[in-house]
């Protein structure tokens, strides 16, 4: 039986594939692309781009959280808005909002192949 793309969507949001890119693979599609909005303009990702990307996260952050408040499905595509929360080397014990996230992602061959998303950094309180 195949699995859903909603899971497979939330159990990779729920994974630590951001500070452990070990288990990218197991999630993303060989052929992925990320069309990415984000404050800082509009960029387009492939697998190994988007690899790079999260390398780099794995280095920045002892540990990287999703916080999702909407999920829903249709098919192979799940829309989701999600928090995400970091705690940083520098400061393990305190965690950290650090961006707010929409994303549609498709699934093919039960892995992401393609991610439409907008992000806006978190606003610390101060």
């Amino acid at each position: 039986m195949a699995v859903s793309a909603k899971k497979i969507v939330k159990e990779f949001l729920d994974s630590d594939v951001f500070v452990n890119t070990y288990d990218f693979e197991q999630y993303l599609h060989p052929e992925l692309k990320v069309h990415w909005h984000a404050s800082s303009g509009f960029r387009v990702f492939d697998y190994d781009d988007y690899h790079r990307l999260c390398q780099s996260t794995a280095n920045s952050y002892e540990s990287m959280r999703n916080e999702i408040s909407h999920i829903f499905s249709n098919k192979n595509e799940v829309a989701a808005r999600f928090t995400v929360y970091v705690r940083t080397v520098e400061n393990p014990r305190e965690e950290i909002p650090v961006g707010y996230f929409i994303s549609i992602f498709k699934i093919d061959d039960e892995k992401i192949i393609e991610v439409h998303q907008t992000s806006h950094p978190a606003e610390q309180q101060h």
